[in-house]
């Protein structure tokens, strides 16, 4: 069987939750190749040397530079804030790697239009993880509409809600700084819902927002911030009757996520749960 040697790159919550998928997902569902959690790495030693050992990797590292360089890595895993996606991503491709990447993919356009242009230069094979297209209640929801159970789509409305935020004293996070985040909660988990949308309905024809920052400040040095929150989108679809697209997103709220779809026969939702109805 063949092997492919990872890199993690960040250690936080979603490097986490990317080093137990690459440890289960071959056990649960099974693999053509060996997937080897070779080395994670983060710019604080003590950080990358505890989740060497938390996470299962072979090694740490603190210079990601050198570590996509390295002969014997295959792929590149980017779990760090949304200003290092771009430089991390075009630097592996480069080196032959193939890269996951955590959404949002980049902080512009132009930056993912780089990414993509590297990527396609080497030929290596990308994927940025927006994991709920593939959740069964999503993939059960497209295949009620594509065999047309549910009649044309008239509306799609979608809301992904977090209360982590809610708490003005909570101390104040990189996804809060927009020179780190780039997009607030839209870029953040309002991606989740626009992938959802493109998966479910098709594409779209135009785009407008609504934005409010409910926290302008946190206890931390430097904590004005201009991340806004929540954003709630009016996404209309390209066609003679085309379905108006609501999205709605925030980490002040309590936590939850619905995904309905409205047709002319009947309906579908999809739940943060996992249910389809």
């Amino acid at each position: 069987m063949k092997k492919l040697n990872v890199a993690l790159i960040g250690t936080g919550f979603m490097g986490k939750a990317h080093s137990i998928a690459t440890a289960v997902v071959p056990i649960l569902f099974g693999a053509p190749i060996e997937i080897e959690r070779k080395v994670v790495v983060d710019i604080d030693e003590e950080l990358a040397q505890n989740a060497a050992k938390q996470y299962g990797f072979a090694e740490y590292a603190t210079d990601w530079r050198e570590v996509v360089s390295r002969p014997d890595i295959d792929i590149v895993d980017i779990c760090t804030p949304n200003s290092t996606h771009a430089e991390i991503a075009i630097a592996a491709a480069r080196a032959g790697k193939h890269i996951m990447c955590e959404k949002p993919m980049s902080m512009t356009v132009a930056e993912a239009e780089a990414m993509l242009a590297a990527a396609e230069e080497t030929g290596v094979v990308t994927m940025v993880s927006y994991n709920y297209r593939h959740t069964p209640a999503l993939q059960m929801a497209r295949k009620l509409i594509e065999e047309g159970r549910i009649g044309d789509i008239l509306t799609f409305r979608g809301y992904y809600l977090q209360d982590w935020g809610a708490d003005p004293e909570k101390p104040l996070s990189w996804r809060f700084n927009k020179a780190l985040a780039g997009s607030g909660t839209l870029g953040d988990i309002g991606t989740h819902v626009i992938d959802a949308a493109r998966l479910l309905v098709g594409e779209f024809a135009s785009v407008n927002a609504i934005v409010k920052t409910f926290i302008p400040e946190r206890p931390l040095p430097a904590a004005s911030m201009s991340c806004a929150s929540p954003l709630p989108m009016i996404r209309p679809m390209p066609s003679a009757s085309a379905p108006s697209i609501p999205v709605r997103t925030s980490r002040s709220a309590t936590s939850s996520g619905r995904l309905p779809a409205w047709g002319r026969a009947t309906s579908i939702s999809s739940r943060s749960n996992g249910t389809t109805s």
